[in-house]
């Protein structure tokens, strides 16, 4: 009986500590305020989350938000806004009384330097989310990077310089450019000029040895 007795105090003991030991857990409130730079504007109802959605809110008509009751740790705050930016904070909710207050560090964007900010929490939004470009407006540059535009410019450029060129050159280079213009209207000829062949109705370098025997017998 002894025993039994024994035992079941030191169950009873042992609740009791994790009854204490619940009791003195200690809570936090989560506090802040989204804001635009326009003071006027406001922030639609924004649902706002801790460590992704372990604890969420929901912001009020002026945008300030609360999270009850959010045990001591880590914790990253995104405000989930559809139409706005907003910074990213990492929460250090002390375990004790000894340690330090409430500890914030923004973080900009992905890859920013953290930076220490107050609490309660001031969010405010460097911009609105742009989901779209903008179409490219109509101008002078448009003209210029078109490549069909600049090949007809350049057409059109080198047929009122080129007879003015013309005028200007040697007759002897002239006759020669326009011997090449010809050629160039004609492929086959175009060819053989390019690679040294005889045009058509010339004979070349190709040895007279039939002419020569024909003067032979011409003689006999």
């Amino acid at each position: 009986m002894a025993r039994r007795r024994g035992s079941s105090l030191a169950a009873w003991r042992l609740v009791l500590l994790a009854t204490l030991a619940g009791a003195t857990t200690r809570v936090y409130p989560v506090e802040g305020l989204v804001a635009l730079r326009d003071r006027e504007a406001t922030v639609p109802t924004t649902e706002v989350v801790l460590n992704g959605g372990e604890y969420r809110t929901l912001t009020r008509a002026d945008g300030s938000f609360v999270f009850h009751d959010v045990k001591p740790g880590v914790y990253l705050l995104d405000v989930l806004s559809v139409d706005y930016f907003f910074s990213q904070v990492k929460i250090n909710l002390p375990k004790s009384a000894e340690q330090a207050g409430i500890q914030c560090l923004e973080y900009a964007y992905p890859g920013a330097p953290k930076r220490s900010i107050a609490y309660p929490l001031r969010l405010v939004s460097p911009g609105k989310k742009q989901y779209f470009e903008q179409r490219e407006r109509v101008g002078l540059h448009t003209v210029i990077r078109n490549p069909m535009l600049l090949m007809l410019g350049f057409t059109a450029l080198m047929v009122v310089v080129m007879p003015k060129l013309m005028d200007n050159m040697d007759p002897e280079e002239k006759a020669k450019l326009q011997e090449q213009m010809g050629a160039a209207q004609d492929p086959a000829s175009f060819l053989k000029h390019m690679f040294g062949l005889p045009a058509d109705g010339e004979d070349g370098d190709a040895p007279q040895v039939t002419d020569g025997r024909r003067a032979t017998d011409a003689a006999k």
